[in-house]
């Protein structure tokens, strides 16, 4: 009987020893020795949180609500002259400048009818082109040959639609009506041009880099008027004249703004003392230069 009860004895000590509970972390014993093994990732961040304790005591831990700081950009590589950045080829050049002032079919066919109306004799002929600088030619030329019915063009030029046309009402307009002020109230039946078409820089005010409206076919140079009784009015300074030839060169020279966008002759320089230069250039807010 004394055997059955250490038997007994032993077995409630079992029982109560299973039924405790475990023992705490520092009766364990090192609580790494139970933890798992950390993934690199882990590790270098632990190891970076040591080191920055180390350096600087009890540092704020960042607000995870904050933004985070801003991180410097890199500057653009420097533009060269350009405007492209360092090392990047040049954007490719706009279209040729007679691409840009090409007519539309439609204002191409209003514009040879109006030539038509009045009875100026053109053909068209191919587009004109230079070799050696793309910005000159006329993508639609005509060669006008009659600017007004009697009123011949002489040399045959070639030009815009858009500056024959100036031309012609300038000419129905003003030289016609003036001509028959002068004695014997004569017929203008030529026109003598002096330069038309010609791929070249400004001359006179220009500083030799623009390109001159003639090389746009945008503009004629007259030299002289024919009259039906033979007699012939050149363009020429005014110096000490003060005739009625030079009364129709004024009246002529000054109406011609009314049809041109710059109009260039004696008393403008030099270059054209003996000419009037007439052209259909574009300008910012509808400017016009008249000397």
């Amino acid at each position: 009987m004394g055997a059955m009860a250490a038997t007994l004895a032993l077995a409630l000590a079992l029982s109560a020893s299973a039924q405790e509970p475990p023992a705490p972390s520092s009766e364990r014993g090192s609580a790494s020795a139970h933890r798992p093994p950390q993934r690199p990732a882990d590790a270098q961040a632990t190891r970076e949180q040591k080191g920055s304790a180390a350096a600087g005591g009890n540092s704020p831990r960042p607000d995870p609500g904050q933004a985070a700081p801003s991180v410097p950009v890199p500057s653009a590589a420097p533009a060269d002259a350009g405007g492209t950045a360092a090392g990047e080829p040049p954007p490719p050049p706009g279209p040729p400048l007679p691409e840009t002032l090409r007519e539309s079919d439609f204002d191409n066919a209003a514009c040879r009818l109006a030539l038509f109306s009045w009875g100026v004799e053109y053909r068209e002929i191919p587009p004109l082109a230079d070799d050696d600088q793309r910005d000159c030619g006329i993508a639609r030329p005509l060669e006008v040959t009659q600017i007004l019915p009697g009123i011949a063009l002489e040399g045959a030029a070639p030009m815009r639609c858009d500056t024959a046309r100036s031309l012609a009402r300038w000419m129905r307009e003003i030289v016609v009506p003036a001509a028959s002020h002068l004695p014997g109230a004569p017929r203008v039946i030529a026109l003598t041009p002096g330069s038309t078409y010609q791929c070249r820089a400004v001359v006179g005010n220009g500083d030799g880099n623009r390109i001159s409206e003639h090389a746009l076919g945008n503009a004629i140079d007259i030299a002289a008027f024919t009259f039906d009784n033979g007699t012939r009015i050149e363009i020429a300074p005014v110096q000490d004249r003060g005739d009625l030839s030079v009364a129709f060169q004024n009246a002529v020279q000054g109406a011609a703004c009314l049809f041109f966008t710059t109009v260039l002759g004696p008393g403008s320089n030099a270059a054209h003392d003996d000419h009037l230069h007439l052209d259909i250039k574009q300008r910012r807010g509808g400017f016009r230069l008249c000397q």
